[in-house]
């Protein structure tokens, strides 16, 4: 049921717990990782999240905070491109990339902590130098891109293809390198339930892929999180001799973000801006 909460029933539920009169301050999260990656570094004395369960109701429960002039509410929204049927008002604050996920997985040495983590040493440098890659970050950025580029083209064009989920056992190269667009854009189709393209148009879809990838200067900011941990477990499981579900790697990364990567991100000094309070009062890192 959490998926058919709107905003107005978000709000309701912050006049249930008494928000507005309130000193304490709250942060509206699309879900729970999202608050899982902030809790523990708030003064939870001070601050404490919500979980909205999506970014249409998080927007505009927190718009019509605005409206009502609610001082004590703001929003952690994910970046992404603009997928929203409603436009942030001043009190959203966007992530650093794509999602929450995809924040925390470019951050510092997050991912190279993680890999250390679970993975042979040995195993990871032979693969990243027979490769050319100079971290494991970009070695599983390779591999996410592609899937990140085509849901924008489909959210886009209006394919109706699913995205979400790819198994990378089926659509990467043979030498875990990259995807294979072809079946990538294969995959997408048969998975959708209602899809708006069939097979036959998977040569003109691979076309667009490739064009817009060749613009994208920052391949990070197309990288869902979801498919970067999903790409960096199957690393791990085909090459690098570690093994741990796509679940467990976002458990460990967002264990993995430490105060010094909190400090370092926009959205930490954007939330404080929102509430117009000093960098220390809300984050235990900066006390």
């Amino acid at each position: 049921m959490k998926e058919y909460l709107t905003g107005e029933d978000l709000f309701s539920y912050l006049i249930i717990l008494g928000v507005p009169g309130k000193s304490k301050r709250f942060i509206l999260c699309e879900g729970d990782s999202d608050c899982a990656v902030l809790d523990p570094h708030l003064d939870d004395g001070v601050v404490e999240t919500i979980p909205g369960y999506g970014k249409d109701s998080v927007i505009e429960a927190v718009q019509i905070a605005f409206d009502s002039g609610f001082t004590n509410v703001a929003a952690l929204i994910d970046r992404d491109w603009g997928k929203s049927r409603r436009k942030p008002c001043d009190l959203a604050v966007p992530t650093d990339k794509y999602d929450i996920d995809a924040t925390v997985f470019y951050a510092g040495d997050v991912c190279r902590r993680v890999v250390s983590a679970f993975c042979d040493r040995d195993r990871v440098r032979e693969f990243l130098a027979a490769h050319g890659w100079s971290s494991p970050m970009e070695a599983v950025s390779a591999l996410a891109f592609p899937l990140g580029v085509l849901r924008k083209l489909s959210y886009d064009e209006g394919w109706g293809i699913k995205v979400a989920g790819t198994p990378f056992d089926k659509v990467a190269q043979p030498d875990c390198n990259g995807v294979d667009l072809s079946a990538l854009v294969v995959s997408a189709i048969e998975r959708a339930g209602k899809p708006r393209i069939s097979e036959r148009d998977v040569p003109d879809v691979i076309g667009s892929v490739n064009r817009f990838m060749a613009q994208v200067e920052d391949i990070s900011d197309y990288c869902c999180g979801h498919d970067l941990n999903s790409a960096l477990s199957f690393l791990m499981r085909k090459k690098w001799s570690g093994k741990a579900s796509k679940d467990l790697i976002e458990r460990s990364m967002r264990g993995a973000f430490s105060c010094r990567e909190m400090l370092g991100s926009r959205f930490f000094k954007g939330i404080h801006g929102v509430f117009g309070v000093p960098e220390g009062d809300l984050f235990t890192c900066a006390s």
